[in-house]
């Protein structure tokens, strides 16, 4: 049973979990305790308050209440001017910087993903299409959607993808690639597999060189 020490445990590791967007010193405070937490939520209201309402709607959603997922579902749309259908899945920390963002369909966000803002995910088609179903895009881990991007049917998103601002996706995106344009194609491809460890192990090593010229 999800109660209430399972919900807090799931708002408490969604805000930790966003630590992962830092943009500069003091930005990812330490420990998980109530000042702490108030304070990720202070630093970006729209990622927390996103998936604060989000927790408590689908905890809601499992209590014989009639009132209070309804209650979140406006208060995501009046304060962050975001929309979540309740098929939707959402990893842990999943991460929408300025909201205004539209989620619908049986879609699944994996963690720690940047939803962009004015940005669509869902179903595609129409009555009058045979396309037209309730299976909406699968989303990867670490995924970034670009402001004002589409990704629309049931297509796969891999992970660590990047979906370009202003993309309209139709078709499966590869793990750790790039797609932009109308419809998006590819444009570049992340390293994926063996390759990763070495293209992290590169990148540290610049780290390192860029420190040492500062010095």
């Amino acid at each position: 049973m999800f109660g209430l020490r399972e919900l807090r445990r799931a708002i408490r590791d969604d805000l930790v979990a966003q630590d992962h967007f830092a943009i500069g010193p003091g930005w990812a405070p330490e420990g998980r305790g109530p000042r702490a937490m108030w304070w990720r939520y202070r630093r970006n209201h729209h990622a927390a308050g996103i998936m604060i309402l989000y927790r408590v709607r689908e905890w809601a959603r499992r209590r014989p209440t009639l009132f209070l997922p309804g209650l979140c579902d406006r208060a995501m749309e009046i304060v962050h001017h975001t929309s979540i259908s309740r098929e939707v899945s959402l990893g842990r920390g999943v991460y929408f910087p300025h909201g205004d963002a539209h989620i619908h369909g049986r879609t699944r966000v994996g963690d720690c993903a940047i939803i962009g803002v004015h940005s669509a995910i869902g179903l595609r088609g129409s009555f009058f299409s045979e396309q037209m179903g309730t299976g909406g895009p699968q989303i990867g881990a670490y995924a970034r959607i670009g402001t004002g991007a589409r990704v629309l049917g049931a297509i796969t998103v891999g992970d660590r993808a990047v979906v370009g601002a202003g993309a309209v996706v139709l078709e499966d995106v590869p793990e750790a690639a790039t797609v932009v344009g109308i419809p998006a194609k590819v444009v570049r491809q992340g390293p994926v597999g063996a390759e990763l460890t070495a293209a992290l192990a590169r990148l540290e090593a610049l780290r390192a060189m860029a420190a040492e010229e500062e010095r």
